[in-house]
């Protein structure tokens, strides 16, 4: 079904029971906008369950009403019977996991998602690809909705639109967005805590095991290209309130000269059922890496997008670099 906001609001309407999920390995416009959209339809006198394939990452616990936020069990939650699954902040349907069980129950899935390389594969779209966030879409939506916000509600969407905007400082940050947290601030919450909370609470620890592990980052391409392999042993090495990779991209965002970054994590076989690696790049330059993720198994933004590969570390990284030495 083509984008459509009218049919979005009226799908809200129409149902009384919703499921509301985001992508695997939430980040925190995806949490922030699956809480801020709980707490919408509850306001509507709506029955409504949080779900996620993956636990909550334990450096977000800190949100508010993060306690709605459930890990998915299919022996217990599929008794749930939800009219609409509500999915945010995903590109395609296969990216919220288990969870999608729902939709291949009967719900009905209504889309709400800021990516370029979003398939329309909801019952019900609304997708926004000059939008910083799926947060911000959210504030245009609750608007539109004639729905007042919660305290609550203008932190978790300042929250999320603060950090897919790198603070405010990529291009996908417009003049609506600073409209949008104009209003947010209204509520009278401290942005410096929360930016505190986000980036200033690095343990002494995970900070010695980080320079360790950017002693074996690697530059290719006349050092355009930066690239690093995560085991899993290393990405254990760290505590659950540290976001690895958000600190690996933001710390090599403020090297000069790099126009692509690349993350490649292995997963867990038991996790994924078979041999896999996740790809995570980031684009400095022209490079419009969620072309590059397109061929991978994944997509995104011209300049922040993600994949995997059915292959061991090894083998993907030397997939990935070829296929970026053909396109610097």
């Amino acid at each position: 079904m083509k984008n459509s906001l009218r049919s979005v609001l009226s799908a809200f309407e129409r149902y009384s029971r919703f499921v509301v999920t985001m992508h695997v390995h939430p980040d925190p416009d995806a949490v922030a906008s699956a809480l801020s959209m709980a707490l919408f339809l509850k306001a509507r006198g709506k029955k409504v369950r949080v779900f996620n394939s993956d636990v909550c990452p334990q450096w977000l616990e800190f949100v508010p009403r993060a306690s709605l936020y459930e890990q998915f069990d299919e022996s217990k939650h599929l008794s749930f019977k939800p009219e609409a699954l509500v999915v945010l902040d995903c590109g395609e349907l296969s990216r919220i996991g288990r969870v999608a069980r729902f939709a291949e129950n009967g719900a009905k899935v209504i889309n709400i998602d800021h990516h370029v390389t979003n398939t329309l594969f909801g019952d019900y779209n609304h997708v926004l690809e000059d939008y910083s966030s799926t947060s911000e879409i959210l504030c245009q939506l609750f608007k539109e909705a004639g729905s007042d916000l919660s305290r609550d509600m203008a932190i978790l969407l300042y929250l999320g639109i603060l950090t897919d905007t790198g603070s405010f400082g990529f291009d996908s940050t417009r003049s609506h967005t600073h409209a949008i947290i104009a209003d947010l601030l209204k509520f009278d919450f401290s942005v410096s805590d929360l930016y505190r909370r986000v980036y200033e609470t690095l343990p002494r620890q995970d900070l010695k095991t980080f320079l360790k592990l950017m002693s074996r980052l690697e530059l290719f391409c006349d050092d355009r290209v930066a690239c690093l392999s995560l085991s899993r042993r290393q990405v254990a090495g760290f505590s659950g309130s540290f976001d690895l990779k958000d600190k690996i991209f933001n710390f090599l965002r403020s090297v000069n000269g790099l126009e692509v970054i690349v993350i490649l994590t292995e997963q867990d076989p038991k996790e994924a059922g078979k041999v896999r690696t996740r790809l995570n790049f980031r684009s400095r330059g022209d490079i419009d890496v969620a072309r590059l993720a397109s061929g991978f198994n994944g997509g995104g933004h011209k300049k922040a997008s993600g994949g995997y590969l059915d292959e061991n570390l090894s083998r993907s990284r030397e997939i990935i670099l070829k296929t970026i030495g053909k396109l610097i």
